[in-house]
């Protein structure tokens, strides 16, 4: 009859525990889908193709700071995440003309 008992508390145990790495999985997995809301709409381009007019408005108004990370969306326009030695980095949008603009509501505000 002990061994039948045991039995059961260990099963038990067993079925408790797979019920929570279940539940953690599926937080991860909703994380994932919140990342990349906030990125629809750019996509990931490499830092070469920016156009000649925004790297030098980058190197005009943001002396030292170079280009780690680029974006473009539909309408030519670019997310540019900028990293300069000693600061933290900055995310700035730009048309191709190199003129700054500020993100639409659906995108976080513009760093300068």
């Amino acid at each position: 009859m002990k061994n039948l008992m045991m039995t059961a508390a260990a099963a038990a145990m067993i079925f408790a525990t797979a019920n929570t790495n279940a539940q953690s999985t599926q937080a991860e997995k909703t994380l994932v889908k919140t990342e990349v809301a906030v990125q629809e709409g750019f996509q990931k381009i490499e830092t070469s193709n920016v156009p000649d007019t925004v790297k030098a408005a980058v190197q005009k108004d943001f002396e030292g700071a170079n280009i780690a990370e680029a974006y473009i969306n539909k309408k030519k326009e670019f997310k540019l995440v900028l990293e300069s030695e000693g600061a933290e980095a900055k995310t700035v949008y730009a048309n191709a003309k190199g003129e700054w603009i500020k993100p639409s509501s659906k995108m976080s505000k513009m760093k300068k």
